[in-house]
């Protein structure tokens, strides 16, 4: 494996690392800011967004001890973070990372929007918002499609 292959695991390695502590961090702040209420669905809420950033930062240490193995969780932890919605009770947004989201906002009609975020996460069941949007990382897209070619040239 060339260096050039190596330097670009690293950085994926990296974001995905530094994106789930970021996520871990944004977490535990927003929960124990005393802006909420911290009650048992809270704390539900908040240890599943944090296993999920516990495990982004797996998938990038993965990476740096088997490049497969770690190839292929890295495609999943993005593919969750694809596509994000709100309808009626149910949404639900993974961000580990960086998002440049594309969407459309249908509650006044159909409205495209760009949105930017940092390592977020937002879970609904049950609790109808008033929202109905539907969108895609444009991010988590491109680090597939970039996860896919370096997992073609690790197999050469």
């Amino acid at each position: 494996m060339n260096k050039q292959i190596r330097n670009q695991i690293k950085a994926i390695a990296l974001y995905q690392i530094i994106g789930g502590i970021l996520g871990i961090a944004l977490t535990v702040w927003v929960l124990f800011s005393g802006e909420m209420v911290v009650d048992q669905m809270a704390m539900r809420i908040g240890l599943f967004a944090s296993g999920l950033y516990i495990f982004s930062i797996l998938c990038g240490r993965m990476l740096f001890r088997n490049l497969r193995r770690g190839l292929v969780l890295s495609i999943i932890n993005q593919v969750l973070q694809v596509v994000y919605f709100s309808f009626g009770t149910y949404a639900f947004q993974y961000v580990a990372g960086l998002r440049i989201g594309v969407g459309v906002d249908m509650v006044a009609g159909w409205i495209f929007k760009f949105r930017l975020a940092l390592s977020s996460f937002h879970f609904s069941v049950g609790t109808d918002l008033g929202q109905k949007f539907i969108g895609v990382n444009l991010v988590a897209l491109f680090l597939i499609f970039w996860i896919e070619r370096l997992m073609e040239k690790v197999k050469e």
